[in-house]
């Protein structure tokens, strides 16, 4: 964070968002390797979510920050953050729920909710970026409740066709 330390946990009403663990590995591959992933380019093979959870742990290691898994009645199911890499300027606000069975419950709201607020208001992040697929509009709700706004701005190449949301604390 630019002015704080990200936490390494963040509490909700209902969940714990902690940092990843090599426990997670087996719910993340199963999420993973779903149709679920069909809005991020999935679904992926086995060893394709191996590399991606190793990439969700090494983010922390390397920037000090990354996306939280949420802990809800001590199992994980998803996850929340934000997600950057060499180069990219504005990290990107993530959520994800590994399940069907958790939707619908306010979970991934809840969740984006506390950690959009831990990085901009306590670690003070002037804005962040989400990228959404235009069909996936369980996540454009999410967006919607969290105060993020729809720009014009184009996705990037990686992301053709998505819609980008920001986030920027009110001047």
């Amino acid at each position: 964070c630019t002015m704080k330390r990200v936490a390494d946990t963040v509490l909700t009403p209902r969940m714990v968002l902690r940092r990843p663990r090599g426990a997670d590995l087996a719910a993340y591959t199963a999420y993973c390797t779903s149709d679920r992933t069909r809005f991020a380019g999935g679904p992926f093979t086995a060893q394709n979510a191996y590399e991606k959870f190793a990439q969700m742990i090494g983010q922390w290691e390397i920037l000090g920050y990354g996306r939280w898994v949420m802990e809800f009645n001590g199992d994980p199911i998803g996850h929340v953050g934000p997600l950057s890499g060499a180069g990219v300027d504005t990290p990107e606000m993530t959520w994800t729920l590994w399940s069907a069975g958790h939707e619908g419950k306010g979970l991934a709201t809840e969740a984006a909710r506390a950690a959009v607020h831990h990085l901009m208001t306590d670690c003070l992040w002037p804005d962040l970026r989400i990228l959404i697929a235009p069909a996936n509009r369980a996540s454009i709700r999410v967006a919607e409740r969290i105060g993020a706004q729809a720009t014009d701005e184009p996705a990037p190449e990686w992301a053709p066709g998505y819609a980008t949301y920001r986030l920027t604390v009110a001047a």
